[in-house]
């Protein structure tokens, strides 16, 4: 998990925590994997409040996302959690890299 937190790249907005694990390439499946599960490790002690955000995992059409991390996300989900697994486009990607 110390690996994934050094590379993410998390921007917050009023509604959402976006965690972009594109920077993990051929790992980003790994990655999401990896934080849904310790998430679910900090809402089982009561470490996060479910329902203040909108948690949002970025990735692109290479994540090979693992079937464990379905299981982190529903029993999230059944304890209230707003979670979204958002794929990001290469060209929204592109887009959003030029300056106007």
């Amino acid at each position: 998990m110390k690996e994934f937190n050094a590379g993410v790249i998390i921007t917050q907005t009023a509604t959402e925590v976006l965690r972009d694990l594109r920077p993990f390439s051929d790992r980003q499946g790994e990655a999401i994997d990896s934080y849904l599960h310790d998430l679910l490790a900090q809402a089982e002690h009561g470490g996060i409040d479910p329902g203040q955000k909108l948690w949002v995992l970025l990735h692109d059409s290479t994540a090979v996302i693992p079937q464990s991390a379905y299981v982190w996300f529903a029993n999230l989900e059944s304890s209230g959690f707003g979670l979204e697994i958002r794929l990001v486009e290469e060209m929204e990607s592109k887009a959003s890299d030029i300056d106007p």
